[in-house]
């Protein structure tokens, strides 16, 4: 047994625990752990507070937005790459180089704008909502007309640029259903109109419709729609100073804060209609020239979009049985039927196209004939399609399929040559063949409705049917705008989706 006092063992067994705390370093570790703690602040505190997408750019961190469409995008911002993930039409993983990081923000009223510029914010949201809801094996024109309340994109009455006689509403018809009916194509979605996005890609650019009063029809469908996102319409005016009101030769609407122009050029049958050669049969008062282009196309070249149609002056009412012969060189064609004569104006417009037209800066369309609805006799024979107010159905097919083939076979047999397979085929036929409700018929007049036996079928109230005809127009022209905008690997792969 020990000797010692209890006090004596006490100290002896806490003094190897005390030196072990003497040789224990306080500060160091301590100074180690605040500094990491500091340096962790310190990135967390920049990433949440200060700008949280330059240090995910820096740090390769994914971020993830909600963008207008509804769809969650993984955005990776590192050196400009871009990747896409949990598309709607299947998954979707791509990275396509360009400068500069992307911004989707779920805000619609914000314009939509690829720039692509170095160290520049970029929302892609409306470019890829027009790619991925319109692929590239899904036809637009494919579908049905349905009831959609927040239609129509403007109202006449808000619209200076249109025509009296397209002012059905103002000039007394009772019913609006017509103008409550968009297209929905059957396997993808059409992108909501958005007349600022549109502006903005049309900036410094040129619109330029070619063709004949339905042509007119469309022309001033597209101003009211470009106009409906200008706030100043003032600064909308024709550059002549001259009135929108029916007009023979050619008019040029300035949208004066975006610097681009709309413009429709009066040409019915696009080739040129002249005195006959000398010595014709008396019977020959006019000659259609089958291979010379309408005089006004110099003024075409060099839009940025070219669209074009001919259909409606084609028959044998405006040409033949009014004197006007087929002229092919300096001989008249006395034999050659319409359709003969349009296949061969059609040929004319797709070789203008190859030898004139610069396709890298031009997207051209070619609009299908758009039906007419005349029941019981024509324009001049007590035609009529009063009190129509409802499409057909989706089964019914149009009969006005002739000259649609014609233009589709040209388009085919010219498939050589390098520029036809720019061209795109706005095909609204059979969709307008339904829209038997979408006619100006007693309307057109503005102090009283006409009479039942003059009623015009072949015209369209606006809004309504023309508008539709544009949505497509402006759908596919971002789209071929997205196309050569974004970088060949993320467009193949968004297309594909």
């Amino acid at each position: 047994m020990s000797n010692s006092s209890p006090h004596a063992q006490t100290r002896e067994s806490v003094t190897p625990n005390f030196k072990k705390l003497k040789r224990f370093k306080y500060f160091e570790p301590s100074l180690s752990i605040l500094g990491l703690f500091l340096l962790v602040g310190c990135v967390l505190g920049c990433y949440f507070y200060l700008d949280y997408r330059a240090v995910a750019k820096v740090f390769k961190i994914p971020v993830q937005y909600q963008s207008g469409i509804g769809v969650e995008f993984d955005v990776v911002a590192v050196n400009g790459s871009v990747d896409l993930r949990d598309v709607p039409n299947g998954p979707v993983e791509s990275r396509g180089d360009f400068n500069g990081y992307v911004d989707l923000r779920d805000d619609p009223n914000r314009s939509v704008d690829f720039k692509g510029e170095a160290n520049a914010s970029v929302d892609l949201r409306g470019e890829v909502e027009v790619l991925v809801e319109m692929s590239d094996g899904c036809d637009v024109f494919d579908g049905d007309w349905v009831w959609d309340e927040k239609y129509p994109l403007y109202m006449s009455k808000d619209c200076a640029f249109l025509d009296g006689g397209f002012r059905c509403s103002e000039n007394g018809r009772p019913d609006d259903m017509y103008i409550k009916w968009r297209w929905q194509p059957k396997h993808c979605n059409l992108p909501k109109f958005n007349a600022k996005l549109i502006l903005e890609k049309l900036r410094n650019k040129r619109v330029v419709f070619v063709g004949d009063s339905i042509g007119r029809n469309q022309w001033e469908s597209a101003l009211c729609m470009l106009a409906s996102g200008v706030r100043d319409q003032s600064s909308i005016y024709e550059v002549n100073g001259n009135p929108i009101t029916k007009h023979m030769g050619f008019l040029v609407f300035k949208i004066k804060e975006y610097n681009c122009t709309v413009e429709y050029y009066r040409a019915p049958y696009v080739v040129v209609q002249g005195r006959p050669p000398a010595q014709s049969p008396r019977k020959v008062k006019y000659s259609l020239r089958l291979d010379v282009m309408d005089w006004s196309s110099g003024k075409w070249k060099g839009a940025d979009i070219l669209v074009f149609n001919t259909g409606h002056w084609w028959n044998r009412e405006k040409t033949i049985k009014s004197g006007c012969y087929f002229q092919e060189g300096s001989k008249l064609k006395m034999d050659m039927d319409v359709d003969s004569a349009y296949r061969r104006a059609i040929v004319t417009v797709l070789d203008w196209i190859n030898k004139e037209v610069n396709t890298a800066k031009t997207q051209v369309f070619f609009r299908s004939y758009a039906p007419v609805h005349f029941r019981g006799g024509d324009w001049k024979t007590g035609g009529a399609c009063h009190l129509e107010t409802k499409p057909e159905p989706s089964s019914w097919s149009s009969p006005s399929q002739s000259k649609l083939n014609i233009v589709v076979d040209v388009l085919s047999n010219r498939s050589q040559l390098p520029k036809t397979k720019d061209i795109v085929l706005l095909n609204i036929t059979d969709m307008s063949y339904r829209r038997k409700d979408g006619h100006a018929s007693v309307y057109y007049l503005h102090s009283q409705p006409a009479a039942l036996h003059r009623q015009d079928c072949s015209h369209w109230c606006l809004p309504g049917v023309p508008d539709i005809w544009n949505e497509l127009l402006f759908a596919l022209f971002l789209k071929g705008t997205s196309n050569q905008t974004m970088p060949q690997r993320l467009r193949s792969n968004v297309t594909s989706g």
